[in-house]
């Protein structure tokens, strides 16, 4: 994260200790777009997804005085909107232990076509080659690419959310990234 990002949300997280409303709804307008986008990944209950992310800010607005030094709210919020979803999820259907869902809990991903055309101004045959192939990765390896490339987060914040080690985050997303190549290669030697 730019340290310009990094010195403005220290500065919220002070207005936020300070009882300042104003920068709880900073918080909220500049990262609520992400929150969806990540939450409605789990579930297509968009009534979960927007009242976990309320209860998100609610709690965090409630615990300000005691909030810990929050290095990146992008990081903390994307980490306790997908927890709040997932306990609701596992309230909902409360047959599965929620750590026996390992790699069984749902994520789903439609990656845009459209960004896709205009970043890489890539043929409409291939854009929609790209998007053939990315559905046939494992939901963990979506969850992985979408994390790294979709929310830029850093392998540490990944291994945190996707609750697994650091190293388990790298060799993720080399066995994914080797698994596309060999799948794109694949589509285009037909």
């Amino acid at each position: 994260m730019p340290l310009h990002d990094t010195h403005a949300d220290q500065n919220l997280l002070h207005q936020l200790q300070q009882s300042d409303e104003q920068a709880l709804a900073t918080l909220m307008k500049q990262y609520y777009a992400d929150l969806y986008s990540y939450g409605i990944r789990f579930t297509t209950d968009t009534g979960l997804v927007k009242d976990a992310i309320q209860e998100v800010f609610i709690s965090l607005w409630q615990r300000r005085n005691n909030a810990p030094a929050i290095l990146s709210f992008k990081y903390y919020l994307l980490r306790a909107v997908k927890n709040k979803v997932l306990k609701s999820l596992h309230q909902l259907h409360h047959n599965t232990p929620l750590a026996d869902w390992q790699d069984g809990y749902p994520f789903f991903q439609e990656f845009s076509i459209e960004k896709l055309i205009i970043d890489k101004q890539v043929s409409e045959e291939k854009a929609i080659a790209v998007r053939n192939t990315l559905a046939l990765l494992s939901k963990r390896q979506q969850e992985v690419i979408y994390l790294k490339f979709y929310q830029r987060l850093d392998h540490g914040q990944i291994a945190e959310l996707m609750n697994i080690s650091r190293q388990s985050v790298y060799n993720l997303l080399h066995e994914t990234l080797q698994k596309l190549r060999s799948l794109w290669q694949a589509e285009f030697v037909k």
